[in-house]
């Protein structure tokens, strides 16, 4: 799933037309990743990762102060960390990782 796509996922948009469950009902978001067609750390870290950052940002950021602009500028910034960590990350082409 690329950057954009994940990141404009709205966990509160399948409450939608349930009687009694409104938006605070959300209490959090999980991210989780199916493993069985996937063999080694290597391709664990590509479909984790930078997905796992952006679910965090929506689980931790009301819907109306999400941006997917300098989201994308903040994801950039972390491409050195998760390098440095070892973390062989999804380099996504929706996202300018510089040189």
């Amino acid at each position: 799933m690329e950057v954009r796509r994940s990141y404009d996922w709205d966990p509160a948009t399948y409450l939608e037309g349930l009687e009694g469950a409104p938006q605070e009902a959300v209490l959090g978001v999980e991210a989780p990743i199916w493993t069985e067609t996937l063999t080694d750390s290597t391709a664990i870290e590509a479909m984790a990762f930078p997905r796992l950052l952006g679910a965090a940002e929506i689980g931790w950021s009301p819907a109306a102060a999400r941006d997917r602009e300098t989201y994308r500028v903040r994801l950039a910034a972390q491409g050195p960390r998760l390098t440095a960590l070892g973390i062989d990350f999804h380099r996504s082409p929706q996202v300018d990782w510089g040189p």
